[in-house]
């Protein structure tokens, strides 16, 4: 899919600088759902506008390539984004585990992941990972739409250049002062309290809802009757003795572009989430620029602010992350909303928990668009003008594999298309014969495609022992034991002293769902346990009810680090 070129006028240059003139499209791999029935495979436009509100977890530039894919390219009306600051700033997230003092360090679970998590830039680097992805955003955002862009001193000045460059039509510089953030004492440094919100439209004629709000203390609130426009305010109006309008006492005023607004208090609204932002914030940018018929998306959502208070003012939201924990705080919220009126639906696109040929070959089918043919008895399809050889994705490529093609050609003489063979990682002397040989080679030449090297990423998913006792109508659940690489990884422990260092394997689970009707496709959060406190472990064992005799339940186990494991009865 084309991208248009950017309109505006360079304002910034920097090393490296290259604008997006085409998009790649990344499947989305189907998770889990909640307070939805069958929800679809593929989050396209048309069964997204009647249907329920996205969160993804992975690559936002991958995402926003995908959602233009699958429809949503104008359709957006209100981005609100809060991305890294490139302040230098570890924001990685400290993780314990339940009831033990060990400390996990770090949150990522990809290099990309980790750097864009830490927020630890070099210049040229952070720009061109903003632009690329304002050019996307830009794309999606419709004729009557608005972003907002969350930054603070670190790069305002060089992100309002860059969105001046892509959209254009700047609206407002909006100062959010926190006057509950403490005072912090620097050398020769003013205390810190505010962020800068940049505001730009798409066009001129954009969604805009007035915004009021109470006066301050000591502010003036009396106004002479000639002053006062009834049809925009609100005042209480006094009288003297003989009915005579003395003046007007206005009850409220037009909100500007100094945002009083305060910090998260202990106790309220505060997850632990590095970076969360409070509620009313969101709400007023939600209220300000959409319709409670807009789409609000946000690619940046960590804790998950923006689509707990569109899902709480009715609008559709679609949420984005390239951290797990952001992904799994985001949906623990919502689930804690009460009378949610869309369900979510929880899709991972580029960070595919593929673990089987199939499954990966389904991906790279999708990806690349292989048309496939199902008589075919060797070959898998083809893709432009070439014949596709999907070999065991589970393992790299041999010099066996490439024999067996060979083999294959031998007995179709007649064959004159060249071979697009796509593995799973590829050993450097096999490219550099095959290259030797496509020299020579006039037809049927054997070009490899590593989709490991190509960007597309799986993980080794954390291993669980789960029983299922079933009596009746119901069935038991015992969760018997869990290990996950990651952890012992991180904590450097061995697993064959796994019981030594960690006195119940609970202690790395941070919560577990269940599914009492898994058809395999997604997964139907129906039970959950979440503890409460930090210290608490999961009970472990669980009494269900189910929907029908073969029912099949399964069991999603989400650790302290994120990671999803789901067993199956």
């Amino acid at each position: 899919m084309k991208i248009k070129p950017v309109k505006g006028r360079p304002m910034l240059h920097w090393v490296g600088k290259r604008p997006i003139d085409t998009i790649s499209n990344y499947p989305a791999q189907l998770i889990d759902s909640y307070n939805v029935e069958n929800p679809e495979q593929e989050p396209t436009y048309d069964k997204f506008k009647d249907g329920p509100n996205l969160l993804f977890h992975g690559d936002n530039k991958e995402i926003l390539s995908t959602l233009l894919v699958q429809g949503f390219r104008g359709k957006i009306d209100l981005i609100y984004i809060d991305p890294p600051f490139a302040s230098g700033a570890d924001y990685v997230r400290k993780v314990a585990l339940r009831g033990q003092r060990k400390v996990l360090e770090a949150e990522g679970h990809s290099v990309t992941e980790q750097t864009q998590y830490t927020d630890i830039w070099a210049n040229d680097t952070y720009l061109q990972f903003m632009y690329e992805r304002l050019i996307l955003i830009q794309e999606l955002l419709s004729d009557k739409g608005s972003i907002y862009v969350h930054c603070d001193w670190h790069v305002n000045a060089y992100i309002r250049l860059v969105l001046d460059e892509v959209f254009g039509n700047f609206r407002d510089e909006i100062i959010w002062f926190y006057p509950n953030s403490g005072l912090k004492a620097k050398s020769k440094k003013f205390h810190q309290v505010h962020d800068v919100l940049f505001h730009f439209t798409k066009s001129n004629d954009f969604i805009w809802n007035e915004q009021r709000e109470p006066f301050d203390d000591g502010e003036v609130k009396r106004q002479p009757m000639r002053k006062y426009n009834s049809a925009t305010k609100k005042a209480d109006v006094v009288r003297d003795r003989d009915g005579k309008i003395l003046y007007v006492e206005v009850v409220d005023k037009l909100v500007n572009s100094v945002w009083r607004i305060p910090m998260l208090n202990i106790g309220g609204e505060i997850l632990g989430y590095p970076t969360q932002k409070p509620e009313a914030l969101i709400k007023r940018i939600i209220k300000a620029s959409s319709n409670e018929d807009s789409i609000v998306l946000d690619c940046f959502v960590g804790s998950g602010t923006t689509a707990a208070v569109a899902e709480k003012l009715g609008r559709r939201w679609i949420a984005a992350d390239i951290n797990k924990g952001a992904i799994q705080t985001t949906i623990k919220r919502l689930q804690k909303l009460p009378n949610m009126q869309r369900g979510v639906v929880h899709y991972r696109v580029n960070n595919y928990d593929a673990s089987t040929h199939l499954e990966r070959r389904d991906i790279v089918i999708k990806k690349y668009g292989v048309q496939t043919d199902r008589q075919a008895a060797f070959f898998d399809g083809r893709l432009d003008g070439t014949l596709v050889k999907i070999i065991d994705l589970t393992k790299p490529l041999t010099p066996l594999d490439i024999q067996t093609i060979k083999d294959e050609l031998e007995n179709r003489p007649d064959e004159s298309r060249n071979i697009t063979v796509f593995c799973y990682g590829i050993n450097s002397n096999i490219q550099a014969e095959l290259e030797q040989e496509n020299r020579r080679r006039a037809v049927n030449k054997i070009f490899v495609r590593d989709i490991g090297s190509e960007g597309i990423t799986t993980f080794e998913p954390a291993s669980a022992e789960v029983n299922f006792e079933r009596e009746g109508d119901s069935v038991t659940v015992t969760i018997a034991d869990y290990i996950s690489p990651t952890i012992l990884a991180r904590m450097d422990i061995d697993r064959t002293i796994f019981d030594e260092q960690i006195d119940d394997f609970r202690a790395q689970i941070d919560c577990v769902l269940i599914d009492t009707d898994y058809t395999g496709e997604h997964f139907n959060i129906v039970e959950s346990d979440v503890p409460k406190k930090k210290e608490d472990f999961v009970d472990g064992e669980y009494t269900v009810s189910l929907p029908r005799p073969d029912a099949r339940v399964a069991v999603k186990i989400i650790d302290m680090l994120g990671e999803e494991t789901i067993v199956t009865e």
